[in-house]
């Protein structure tokens, strides 16, 4: 695939949603893409602003933390699953008060605590975090 072509099968993928740099490469990529062409294509994008991974890292990011419903640990799995850096200067999720709130919408006061601490494992909350929660309900 030439140049010509890279750049308008990216320009279609980019439409569809935003991708970061590496899920272009392994897109192109897969269209026998040659190296030299993605690095030129995700070069042009860069310059376009079509393609920019911390700016789309900080989207990631504060999209999954105004949900409310994840720790940080499942954000940061999520943002390397896209093959997105890390956001510099996003405010990190409250991890205590978001756990919090989600036990006592999810669960009633009999519930078993090992329940509790798989279900907020899953939700990407640190071991300490389950730990204070589930001292806090007297566990």
């Amino acid at each position: 695939m030439d140049y010509n072509e890279a750049y308008a099968r990216a320009l279609r993928l980019l439409n569809v949603r935003f991708l970061s740099e590496g899920e272009l490469r392994r897109k192109l990529k897969v269209r026998h893409t040659g190296d030299e062409v993605i690095d030129e294509v995700l070069e042009t994008l860069r310059q376009e602003h079509f393609v920019d991974d911390q700016r789309l890292a900080e989207a990631v990011y504060a999209y999954y933390a105004r949900k409310g419903q994840y720790g940080h640990r499942y954000i940061v799995s999520r943002l390397q699953k896209r093959q997105l850096p890390m956001p510099e200067d996003t405010p990190r999720v409250d991890e205590p008060a978001v756990a919090e709130q989600l036990v006592s919408r999810r669960f009633k006061d009999g519930t078993d605590p090992r329940k509790i601490a798989r279900f907020l494992q899953y939700r990407g909350f640190s071991p300490s975090v389950i730990r204070e929660i589930l001292s806090d309900r007297g566990w």
